[in-house]
């Protein structure tokens, strides 16, 4: 199967070209398993597309460093880095196609820069927030509402470097779902303890990460 069509394929490119800075991705797969040879053959075709964007494929266990930097115990992963090495803290676990493309091209965007316009007074509300917090993004890859709130809660994080925002396809981890006692996508999971269910504007999540 093709993950982009023509239409998309023309999309990316155009938003590739706009990006000021570096950034790379970097995915770290399981030896076994449906998902993370999707996620190869995704990003295959994705750097076929684009050579923008270098792409590092390694498996669990190849690069312990990176695997530091990235710090998830979810399995697989792709990760944004910035042009330094560091990890950005924008991630996805699963395949970011179909409703998700879009998320995973503004992420790069973001994180590379120059990025989706912010206020100035947004920008100050996201940097005040100065102790770490991570953030899962339920979603399904058939939900209309789940990129809106993915690509908000990326955005935060590509801003500030305490923010940790990754999407997580919950079809591929049922055991997440049963822990997180998920109903409904999309949901947004705060340090492991806090679920709030429903799209969510930006201003909204900055006030649940208050």
């Amino acid at each position: 199967m093709s993950y982009f069509d023509d239409n998309s394929i023309d999309q990316i490119k155009q938003v590739m070209e706009r990006i000021s800075g570096d950034v790379s991705i970097c995915a770290v797969l399981e030896f076994e398993g449906e998902l993370s040879e999707k996620i190869r053959e995704f990003l295959c075709e994705f750097s076929e597309v684009t050579d923008r964007v270098p792409i590092n494929i390694y498996y669990k266990g190849d690069n312990v460093e990176v695997e530091e930097k990235i710090g998830t115990s979810i399995f697989p992963v792709i990760a944004l880095m910035h042009g330094d090495g560091l990890f950005s803290g924008v991630s996805f676990h699963g395949i970011p196609a179909g409703h998700e493309l879009e998320s995973f091209v503004l992420a790069i965007y973001n994180v590379a820069g120059p990025g989706q316009p912010i206020s100035d007074s947004l920008l100050d509300r996201i940097k005040s927030l100065d102790k770490p917090i991570n953030v899962k993004v339920g979603v399904n890859l058939s939900c209309t509402m789940c990129p809106e709130l993915v690509q908000v809660c990326q955005r935060i994080a590509a801003v500030n470097e305490n923010i940790s925002a990754a999407m997580l396809d919950l079809q591929h981890f049922p055991k997440m779902r049963k822990q997180y006692r998920v109903m409904s996508v999309p949901v947004i999971i705060i340090n492991d303890e806090k679920t709030v269910f429903g799209k969510k504007s930006i201003e909204e999540v900055l006030e649940l990460l208050m």
